[in-house]
């Protein structure tokens, strides 16, 4: 009897950590612009709502009261389904593995999927975004970004939008687009109103150059992005704005140009990976304010790739991963690849084995807290420094701090195997959940 009410006490407690661990959710930082004016949050760790179907998403999303939303499956829109997320502030749209949002919709007024609209602190994250295929009728994107600020959206993947795949406009400003993937993997459909028998654009930021609102906004990061197959133009196509594309991917073969600086665009384009494309980079004579190329590699690339003028200085401090390593990188783990949407990073099998084999030294309270462990790596060298942090923010100071080699490694109790150069995503797991974080070895 005395063995049956212990194992009763043993499985209430752990009922409650994991309650606790899902309330308490990790937060991965923002970063680039929208780190900016206090970054990015979202819903923070208010309790999700779960949801199956387009009416209960529906719901969701015009409830300002539901900070946190968890899409789980395929949501399939219904004709003129497409949500508009008004006037609100602080909130998480994330998806559980595999979550997609679908739209079949080729009417001009009933396209698109959805809408941020003069919304702040807002979180979209590891959602695929399925479109009809591009059909020129002055339709609605797969994903409108109108009039917002602070907005990150992180491991998602957007496809064969009707009009573009995502497009941000109307003085929306301090936007970050990590680690996301656009391709169209639908034939293009001709015919069109609008006069383009192909209208694979997938990103248009700035819709107008009488969108003066525009001017000394539209300030955005886009890091690890890939754009991959299908896409012919608008990678992005940018007025305005001050627009920083560092460590992205380009693929996308029989393409018209990648990137576009248009009307006052003031573009840092840095440490990118263009393969096999067509006019890398295109400038609007005598428009542009800046378009400067630092450091990109152009490989079997023909057409235009000159940069013209120094770009603005990001104010922010953001890491970089040396140019050679980007395309492995980004297409390791860019997309709605990540296993839980609290997860920060993508960890591919067999990537790297970093497990807290020491629970008491590092892990000394299971049942209240959780740790987290922040691998930082200097770029210029193999030396890493390890520091963990618990549920309560409380610094409990560094573990390690010495050099890595590559192959096996064992400090501390914890074993990093099959290490090599370039970036790698280290998965730290404990009894109740498991953290990712990254690190850059030379």
């Amino acid at each position: 009897m005395y063995q049956n009410i212990l194992y009763t006490m043993k499985k209430f407690f752990l009922i409650i950590a994991l309650m606790i661990v899902s309330v308490f959710q990790a937060q991965c930082p923002s970063y680039g612009w929208a780190s900016e004016n206090g970054g990015v949050t979202g819903g923070g760790n208010a309790t999700p709502t779960v949801v199956t179907t387009h009416a209960q998403l529906r719901a969701a999303i015009n409830n300002a009261n539901v900070k946190v939303i968890h899409v789980s499956g395929a949501i399939t829109f219904p004709a003129a389904g497409r949500l508009t997320l008004n006037n609100q502030n602080g909130k998480s749209i994330l998806g559980l593995a595999g979550a997609r949002f679908i739209s079949t919709d080729l009417t001009s007024g009933g396209s698109g999927i959805l809408t941020l609209r003069s919304s702040s602190n807002i979180l979209i994250k590891n959602i695929t975004f399925e479109g009809p295929g591009a059909y020129d009728v002055d339709g609605n994107d797969n994903l409108t970004i109108d009039a917002c600020t602070r907005v990150w959206v992180d491991h998602c993947t957007f496809e064969d939008g009707m009009d573009g795949n995502l497009d941000i406009k109307n003085a929306s400003d301090l936007i970050s687009i990590t680690w996301t993937k656009f391709q169209y993997l639908k034939p293009a459909i001709p015919g069109g109103s609008g006069g383009s028998a192909d209208h694979r654009f997938s990103n248009l930021f700035g819709s107008s150059d009488s969108d003066t609102q525009d001017d000394g906004k539209l300030r955005i990061t886009m890091q690890y992005c890939w754009w991959g197959s299908g896409a012919r133009e608008r990678m992005p196509r940018v007025r305005f704005g001050q627009v920083h594309l560092l460590n992205n991917y380009f693929s996308s073969a029989n393409n018209n140009y990648c990137i576009y600086a248009g009307y006052k665009a003031n573009l840092l384009i840095e440490s990118n990976y263009f393969e096999n494309v067509r006019n890398p980079i295109r400038l609007e004579t005598g428009r542009f304010t800046a378009a400067e190329s630092v450091d990109n590699v152009f490989a079997n690339t023909t057409g235009t790739a000159v940069g013209s003028g120094v770009a603005f200085t990001p104010p922010y401090i953001i890491n970089k991963i040396a140019v050679q390593d980007v395309k492995q990188t980004v297409m390791a783990g860019a997309g709605a690849v990540l296993l839980q949407p609290t997860d920060c990073l993508f960890l591919s099998t067999g990537e790297v084995d970093y497990r807290v084999k020491s629970e008491p030294k590092f892990y000394p309270n299971p049942a209240k807290d959780y740790i987290s462990l922040n691998v930082f790596s200097p770029q210029n060298n193999n030396t890493v420094q390890i520091s963990v942090t618990d549920l309560s923010g409380k610094r409990e100071g560094v573990v390690y701090k010495g050099t890595l080699k590559k192959g096996d490694n064992t400090i501390n109790g914890i074993s990093i195997k099959n290490l090599s150069k370039g970036v790698k995503l280290f998965e730290i797991k404990t009894n109740e959940n498991s953290y990712i974080q990254k690190v850059i070895l030379k």
